[in-house]
C-alpha cells in the first residue's frame, strides 16, 4: 500500500547547501517526490501570512491534505522561523499542530501522524546548528539545539514520559537520554535519504506507542 506523506518546510529558506542546482528547502522538497515514486506526497503551504486567512481557507490549503496523510516530514533548515512573526501566524506550526490532533469527519477519526524531523545541511554543509553526533566518546551522545526550533516542536522532544538514561560516566546522572525520548524524532538528511525505510518505520513504531509521550498538540503564540 502507498504511503500518505506530508511535507513541512520553509519554501524560501535560502540558508541551505546547494541541491541539484537549487538552493532552497524547495529542492529538497522536490528530492523526496522523487524518492516517494509510488507514494502520496503532500506539500506544505509556501510563505502566506496565516494571520491574514479565515478559519475555511486554512481547512483548504492545509487540513485536507494533512487529514489524509499518516507520516508527516518536518524538514529543519537554520531559517525556518520567523522571530519577527508570531508562531501561531506561521505555517510550519499549525501544520505540526493539525497532524498530531485526531480530528473526526464523517464518523472517521484520524490517527496522530507520526512526525519525524529531518535536518537539512546548511550552507556549509553541515547539520550542527541544530544536531551534533557523537559528541562523546564514551557514549556517542547527540546533542539537539531545540531553543531554534518552534515552540510545538520543542515540546515534543525528550517528551517520553518514562524516560531512562546513559549510565555514562562522563556526565552528571540523568541528563543523557537512551532510545527514543522524542515524539518527534530527529535525523540528518544524508542519513535519512540513506535508509528511508529504517526511519519511517521507526517513526510508524513511535506513533504506534504514543501513549508513552506527553505530546502537546496546540500552537503557542
Amino acid at each position: 500500500m502507498a504511503r500518505k506523506i506530508f511535507v513541512s518546510y520553509k519554501h524560501s529558506d535560502d540558508s541551505v547547501e546547494n541541491l541539484n542546482g537549487e538552493t532552497t528547502a524547495r529542492a529538497y522538497v522536490d528530492e523526496l517526490i522523487d524518492l516517494f515514486e509510488g507514494d502520496e506526497i503532500y506539500k506544505g503551504e509556501g510563505d502566506e501570512d496565516l494571520s491574514e486567512f479565515k478559519d475555511e481557507t486554512i481547512e483548504t490549503h492545509l487540513k485536507d491534505k494533512i487529514y489524509d496523510s499518516s507520516i508527516t516530514l518536518v524538514l529543519i533548515s537554520p531559517n525556518m522561523k520567523d522571530e519577527s512573526e508570531k508562531e501561531s501566524d506561521q505555517w510550519i506550526p499549525w501544520e505540526v499542530s493539525y497532524s498530531l490532533k485526531e480530528i473526526t469527519r464523517n464518523d472517521r477519526t484520524s490517527q496522530t501522524n507520526g512526525i519525524l524531523a529531518i535536518v537539512l545541511p546548511d550552507e556549509d554543509s553541515s547539520c550542527s546548528y541544530f544536531l551534533e553526533e557523537n559528541t562523546c566518546s564514551a557514549c556517542n551522545r547527540r546533542i539537539l539545539h531545540t531553543k531554534k526550533l518552534f515552540q510545538i516542536l520543542r515540546d515534543n522532544m525528550f517528551n517520553i514520559e518514562k524516560p531512562t538514561y546513559s549510565n555514562c560516566s562522563e556526565h552528571p546522572p540523568n541528563t543523557v537520554y537512551k532510545g527514543y525520548s522524542s515524539y518527534i524524532h530527529s535525523v540528518k538528511w544524508s542519513d535519512f535519504i540513506e535508509d528511508t525505510d529504517k526511519y519511517l518505520d521507526r517513526t510508524k513504531k513511535i506513533r504506534d506507542n504514543k501513549d508513552d509521550y506527553d505530546i502537546t498538540k496546540i500552537v503557542k503564540d
